[in-house]
């Protein structure tokens, strides 16, 4: 059986069945005794429609009862489901007040814009909400359904945007403008080098000021300034990245299906993604027709040449995988009449 780790991300292309190959094994792994959390980073939330969680919970853990599911009549087994949300995320984190009475950074109207779904920070917020969620020890297992494509790429490159986020550039700022940028018992530096301003941000501040007005700059600066004083939190997602790479810390599980250019794209996405993974790492191809073509004796000759060819495709489909990949899974084409029941089929291919 195979055995699970503390993070599984699954991960690939649109449309091979992420999420709900995702959602399986967190009912197979709850099945078996453990403390599951499926979290989905994906903004199509796919995960609501295959679970009916509800919207105005985005951020907040909603508990699964195995019942729902079609042949796990288990009322006591759950799991745990989060939609990921940026902003809930930025609540978790222990911001300073501003000086406003009453308001906080979060009514800073760039923060707002940068945690919406596709605002830029998904990516590196869900990163810190799954070190969190680590830190609790709740779990045994926690499950990433990740962006697609592209996105997960950016997922991964997030420790590389907090590292360039925090660069001593923005210190610069926050000295032009006498912003506070440390937090309360911390000593700011004094050297040479950290009283000078540079020109560029001198003149990027100007130029800013001119186009948008003083207001704007203000609100650019205190979005900076609140994001910076607790940069601690975002400092702490590189290590998660590093832990990826520990073969006892991670299941890796790229999901693709049945079709020849989901292949080729699966093939492609893992160049991408290679130097993050470690070599312990699965394909799993989705929506496999052997197990029905294999009991299909067909009388009509027309139809024993589809049997034949679409065995044959599969079965090229699957040379190639063997290529390119170590470790492969097959899960079959599911026909449920519901997303539950395409779950529940599925997690039984997990044994």
């Amino acid at each position: 059986m195979l055995r699970s780790k503390p993070i599984e991300l699954f991960c690939g292309t649109g449309g091979v069945g992420k999420t709900t190959l995702a959602t399986s094994r967190a009912l197979h792994l709850a099945h078996e005794g453990k403390r599951v959390l499926l979290i989905t980073i994906d903004p199509a939330k796919r995960l609501k429609q295959i679970l009916n969680l509800q919207d105005e919970s985005k951020g907040e853990i909603q508990t699964v009862p195995l019942s729902i599911f079609d042949y796990f009549n288990e009322n006591e087994k759950t799991f745990d489901a989060l939609l990921m949300s940026p902003q809930t995320t930025l609540q978790k984190m222990d911001f300073e007040m501003s000086s406003a009475p009453g308001k906080t950074v979060f009514d800073n109207p760039i923060i707002q814009i940068l945690s919406r779904p596709n605002g830029g920070m998904n990516e590196i917020m869900a990163i810190i909400e799954v070190q969190y969620q680590l830190s609790t020890n709740h779990y045994d297992t926690i499950i990433l359904d990740t962006p697609p494509g592209k996105h997960f790429i950016d997922f991964l490159q997030s420790s590389l945007k907090i590292e360039h986020f925090f660069d001593k550039s923005f210190v610069e700022i926050f000295r032009f403008l006498g912003k506070r940028f440390t937090k309360k018992g911390e000593k700011e530096s004094k050297g040479l080098l950290g009283l000078i301003v540079s020109t560029g941000v001198k003149k990027l501040l100007s130029y800013l000021e001119k186009v948008t007005g003083k207001e704007f700059v203000n609100v650019f600066v205190d979005a900076i300034a609140a994001l910076y004083k607790n940069r601690e939190h975002f400092l702490s997602a590189i290590k998660f990245e590093e832990k990826l790479g520990q073969i006892s810390f991670s299941n890796w599980f790229l999901v693709t299906s049945v079709e020849q250019y989901k292949i080729d794209e699966a093939s492609n996405f893992h160049q991408q993604a290679i130097e993050f993974m470690h070599n312990d790492s699965f394909l799993a191809i989705n929506k496999c027709l052997r197990p029905y073509l294999e009991d299909w004796y067909p009388e009509d000759k027309d139809f024993s040449h589809v049997k034949t060819s679409m065995l044959n495709r599969e079965n090229k489909i699957k040379d190639f995988a063997k290529v390119h990949f170590d470790k492969i899974l097959d899960f079959p084409e599911v026909l449920g009449s519901s997303p539950t029941q395409h779950v529940s089929e599925l997690a039984t291919s997990w044994k």
